[in-house]
């Protein structure tokens, strides 16, 4: 009588430690990585054993029972405590495991973002981005932005004598003149100007240009824009040789 107790409190025991716990049926469908977003992850927990058991016939009393019921009971109670704990290890793998799926898919997001990013930055540079000038386009814009070259009856190609716009001629400007006319009859005379030469014409035509900004709102236009032009072409010609 006894042993057959215990096997009915055994299976009893088994029997709620095994239906404490759901695992999800392997046949349901799973969502597809790339068709629909991922189910947030719900850890696996499992639930808490109840016991029901105690006494004879299922049904605890208070009052006490007997020495055979009072060691069923325990033995219940051992093997109940035994079920808790494999199903808490079984459901802390679980956890672990989908954490670390979760892991690699969120990586996985991270990389490719990463990469789509720098992919759309990158056409967007190229679209925005204007085509690259040729030589002979380049050459050619050098060649517009660059001064006027005097012509011979502003620069005298034998002697190297000027002859200054009316705006220049005023008295204001006689110093620079002055150095001015001296560097390009050297240079009449010798080809080209050295680098110390070529320095103090830059001095003084950057000198004559700055006076010559502050007398803008003074003088007519017209000979404003020619003696800039004059001074601006005659830095330029200074550093070419003669011929």
């Amino acid at each position: 009588m006894a042993g057959r107790i215990g096997l009915i409190a055994l299976a009893v025991c088994a029997g709620v430690a095994v239906g404490s716990w759901t695992v999800a049926n392997p046949s349901e469908p799973q969502a597809t990585r790339g068709s629909e977003p991922s189910p947030p992850f719900q850890p696996s927990v499992p639930f808490a054993s109840q016991n029901y058991g105690g006494g004879w016939g299922g049904y605890y009393s208070s009052g006490g029972g007997t020495v055979q019921g009072s060691a069923l009971q325990g033995m219940a109670s051992v093997v109940n405590a035994a079920g808790n704990y494999n199903l808490s290890t079984s459901a802390a793998a679980v956890n672990m495991t989908q954490a670390q799926k979760q892991g690699i898919i969120n990586y996985n997001d991270y990389v490719n973002t990463y990469f789509e990013t720098r992919r759309i930055n990158k056409e967007a540079r190229a679209a925005e981005a204007s085509p690259r000038l040729s030589r002979a386009q380049l050459n050619r814009i050098a060649q517009e932005g660059a001064p006027k070259p005097l012509s011979a009856r502003q620069l005298d190609p034998v002697s190297g004598a000027l002859i200054w716009p009316s705006l220049l001629q005023d008295n204001k400007f006689a110093e620079q003149r002055a150095l001015l006319e001296k560097a390009f009859a050297w240079r009449a005379s010798y080809g080209t100007l050295n680098a110390v030469q070529l320095e103090k014409v830059r001095e003084n035509t950057d000198s004559a240009l700055e006076q010559l900004k502050a007398m803008i709102r003074d003088v007519d236009t017209n000979d404003y824009l020619q003696a800039r032009q004059f001074l601006t072409s005659l830095a330029y010609e200074a550093r070419k040789p003669v011929g």
